[in-house]
């Protein structure tokens, strides 16, 4: 090894910290410290600062899994007689219906007794009960932070954020790995933290020479030796047993078309919106297209769907994934909905006339169609582009300046424009973002009920979670109240997410 290789910075999960730059960090916590100020006054004493804590709740999944039911295919008791036959396996994994929402079963890991649980692996950067000496000839491992009973693997950060969500490792996601590494072997995993501006590490190499910031991330088994790592491209590499934070069952392949792992935010957008079935409804900016195929399911199928992404790969794969859900009423289109106004000045056509009159594209088989008419939809979900700073778990977060976060809204703002002439008279739109800046969510509100008379906000069903929205951001209490905001670091233990109703009135 040569001498002068930097030792690798290696991390707990708990001593990790989540970095912005401070032109964000000082944008995010402004909006925030309304809630500081308040709980300042109420506890008479000093705390971390809101943001400081969504910051730390970040790092790790919720602990409660969400199985989204496809009522098209399934019913509820089928899914959870599924779950709990395939989980039957796993100790202390508990599968139940969600209380209000119909179509959600909950899964959540209890504490292992007796046992050290996930959660003490928080605070590790190696495998406890360090006693088995493996590195005898490298006198320098433990200096360097590496455990000293079992070889270890780094994964791409991605992937490691999918190991947190409960994924196993596939080979394409590592790195680095020790020399030596044997199938059935016990492994410790790490996940590189590098940005990505940063230069890569060639994949295969050995972990001595590894000097990046990496974090652990917890236990599994090899399914092949480490040579397979490097030279296959397809297949699991490593079966997590154990992971730092959350328990998070895996549920890859596991009744497929049958329910989907959604967010619970998410989930509340399309029984916000309540879709009916018979009625002609708009997804703007609809892939992977979860949300969308939830329309369906709540539509019994009856009805139709137009789900657009101006991404034609993307809705190729999305088109796939309808199919494989049943989801028969849903049109998917390679469209840009900021341009999805017609106004050619021709004789009004409803959507299923522009539909049923619409050629195929030769090459992927979507629809050739421009847009649509004025008053053309009962029910519009519009779930913009957006920054992305709600979503968990994340190990590094690639915000780049506040200047930049100013711009989705701007982007935002186009989608509106398109979805309100495009909403019926009486029709209801949702809005909804994965992101914790209030630019691109209370305000957003603001400006589409400032700038639209025709457009009311009305209150989320009750049954829904979530928050109220943030003071302070030109909302009066009462439509503060209307809206749900969800917090990664409250009761609720979620993704940040926001979301709001409209009714368009005249």
């Amino acid at each position: 090894m040569s001498p002068s290789l930097e030792s690798p910075e290696i991390l707990s999960l708990d001593g990790l910290k989540i970095n912005l730059p401070q032109d964000v960090y000082n944008h995010l916590a402004a909006q925030y410290s309304i809630l500081d100020e308040r709980l300042l006054s109420s506890i008479h004493t000093t705390a971390s600062s809101h943001l400081d804590k969504i910051l730390y709740s970040m790092k790790t999944s919720p602990a409660d899994t969400c199985c989204r039911v496809n009522l098209i295919h399934s019913s509820v008791e089928e899914v959870i007689e599924g779950l709990r036959g395939h989980i039957s396996t796993i100790e202390h994994q508990i599968v139940r219906r969600h209380e209000s929402i119909k179509d959600l079963v909950i899964i959540r890991a209890q504490p292992k007794p007796n046992d050290s649980d996930n959660g003490a692996l928080l605070s590790c950067s190696v495998p406890p009960n360090q006693c088995n000496n493996l590195f005898p000839t490298w006198s320098t491992r433990a200096d360097k932070g590496w455990p000293m009973s079992h070889r270890a693997v780094i994964v791409d950060r991605f992937c490691g954020e999918a190991v947190l969500r409960g994924a196993n490792i596939f080979v394409r996601g590592i790195l680095s790995a020790d020399a030596g590494i044997a199938a059935d072997e016990e492994i410790a995993v790490y996940a590189d933290l590098r940005s990505p501006k940063s230069k890569s590490i060639p994949r295969g190499l050995v972990l001595e020479n590894y000097s990046g910031r990496c974090v652990f991330l917890g236990m599994g088994f090899s399914c092949c030796k480490r040579s397979d790592y490097f030279s296959q491209s397809t297949g699991v590499g490593v079966r997590m047993s154990q992971i730092a934070g959350p328990p998070q069952p895996s549920l890859n392949s596991i009744l497929t078309g049958s329910m989907m792992l959604q967010n619970l935010p998410s989930i509340c957008v399309a029984h916000a919106l309540d879709p009916q079935p018979g009625e002609v409804i708009l997804d703007m900016c609809c892939a992977p297209g979860g949300k969308t195929t939830h329309l369906a399911s709540l539509m019994n199928n009856e009805g139709m769907i137009i789900a657009c992404d101006k991404s034609r790969k993307k809705m190729v794969s999305a088109r796939d994934f309808f199919q494989s859900m049943g989801a028969s009423c849903i049109i998917p289109l390679a469209l840009d909905s900021t341009k999805s106004l017609l106004d050619d000045g021709k004789n009004w056509n409803s959507p299923k006339i522009i539909v049923d009159a619409a050629s195929s594209a030769k090459k992927d088989g979507l629809l050739d169609i421009k847009g649509f008419y004025a008053d053309s939809f009962d029910r519009i979900l519009l779930d913009p582009p957006c920054s992305a700073l709600g979503l968990r778990p994340k190990l590094l977060i690639d915000a780049q300046s506040s200047q930049e976060l100013s711009k989705f809204a701007t982007y935002q703002r186009r989608f509106v424009l398109n979805a309100i002439p495009l909403l019926k008279t009486g029709g209801t739109m949702t809005y909804s973002t994965c992101t914790i800046n209030a630019c691109e969510n209370e305000d957003m509100v603001k400006i589409i009920l400032s700038e639209n008379p025709c457009m009311k906000l009305v209150p989320i069903p009750p049954e829904l979670p979530g928050l109220p929205g943030l003071p302070d951001r030109g909302l009066t209490e009462e439509e503060c109240q209307m809206v749900r905001r969800f917090d990664p670091c409250d009761g609720g233990d979620t993704m940040g997410f926001f979301l709001a109703k409209f009714i368009k009135v005249g």
